[in-house]
């Protein structure tokens, strides 16, 4: 059998030690409790550093080095000897003061812009000569010519539109508003003076409208094309020209009358008694030309060749004197009014115009001299 275990109520000696060893701990524990805990580190606060003024050093007491502080003062004196540098000049803005937003300046300058453009809109109206203002031969549109007039054609993207210009007029440029949905060509007909230049516009869909500028050697074309998609159209636009006409008759009334006074002045000059008219006229090579003389005269010291009134605005042939053998030699000659006086007596002599292929006319004199 197990031996049962002595409890401390009956072992004395066990009691005294157990009391002993509990009175030896308690002033330990008294400590303990009394000694407070280490506090926990405060939290560290970064504040933003202070730059010192430029002209004054910034101050180096607790941060130098031993043996360093006669340095640092010397530095400092230089440092505080230093001019102090100039400040920044403040810059102002110059305007016209008007700060309100852009959309605000645009609408207070509506009324302002309003007057010219409405005046734009007006004169290009007043300027635009359409079909009613013109004239028609057969399907083509005829307006007298004005320089700045505006003239509208209508095109339709299904057919071509002819621009013919006047004959002999030569084109330098042309030129579109709209290079992309407009197509313009150009193409000529007839030959020499009678060549005419002409301009073809076409629309790439309907609904369009643009402006063209045809430019030649004689004058600039402002053209208004419409696109649409009736079967109505323009099919050819062309010009008169009244103005140039009408300048073109005055010129040559000038020169008629210029011509009559010579005329006069030549025939007031000879002597009717002395005038010889046996000279026979005679256009070789087929029919006589349109400057055929009318007469030839001498009134013994020099030779009359009248033309025609219409020589004024025509060139005057050369005269070839004839020798024995037909052959020409070339005679001093000039022109007044319709008059060519060659300055010497003429037996035999031809008018001759062109080179390859010349028109001749001759002139006989008849008879003996007197």
């Amino acid at each position: 059998m197990e031996p049962r275990p002595m409890s401390l109520r009956h072992n004395r000696p066990a009691r005294a030690l157990a009391l002993i060893a509990a009175l030896s701990c308690a002033p330990l524990a008294a400590a303990s409790s009394q000694t407070p805990s280490p506090a926990a580190p405060a939290p560290s606060v970064i504040r933003p550093a202070v730059l010192p003024p430029v002209h004054a050093a910034p101050s180096a007491r607790g941060l130098e080095a031993p043996g360093a502080g006669r340095a640092a003062s010397a530095a400092t004196a230089r440092t505080s000897a230093t001019p102090p540098l100039p400040r920044t000049p403040t810059v102002h803005a110059v305007g016209s003061g008007d700060r309100r937003p852009p959309s605000r300046r645009r609408a207070a300058l509506g009324p302002a812009l309003a007057r010219p453009l409405a005046a734009l809109q007006r004169a290009n109206a007043e300027a635009r000569d359409g079909p009613a203002s013109g004239v028609f031969d057969n399907s083509a549109l005829y307006h007298a010519f004005e320089p700045g007039r505006l003239y509208a054609i209508h095109t339709s993207p299904r057919f071509l539109t002819t621009i013919a210009l006047r004959p002999g007029e030569k084109l330098i440029a042309k030129a579109a508003g709209d290079t992309v949905r407009w197509v313009l060509g150009e193409t000529e007909s007839g030959a020499g003076e009678a060549q005419q230049v002409i301009v073809l516009v076409k629309p790439m869909r309907a609904g369009l409208r643009t402006n063209l500028v045809l430019t030649t050697d004689q004058r600039t074309y402002l053209i208004d094309a419409l696109s649409t998609d009736s079967g109505a159209y323009t099919s050819v636009l062309s010009w008169t020209y009244p103005q140039e006409e009408a300048r073109a008759r005055a010129a040559e009334a000038a020169r008629r009358a210029a011509a009559a006074d010579q005329t006069t002045a030549v025939q007031s000059a000879v002597p009717v008694e002395r005038l010889d008219f046996r000279y026979v006229i005679t256009p070789l090579k087929g029919r006589a030309p349109s400057w055929t003389p009318v007469r030839v005269f001498d009134d013994g010291a020099k030779t009359y060749i009248e033309f025609p009134p219409d020589l004024a605005v025509r060139e005057a042939p050369p005269v070839f004197l004839l020798d024995a053998d037909d052959q020409g030699q070339l005679v001093n000659s000039r022109l007044a009014g319709r008059y060519l006086v060659v300055d010497r007596i003429i037996d035999r002599a031809e008018l001759r115009l062109g080179d390859k292929k010349p028109v001749i006319v001759r002139l006989t004199r008849q008879g003996d001299r007197r």
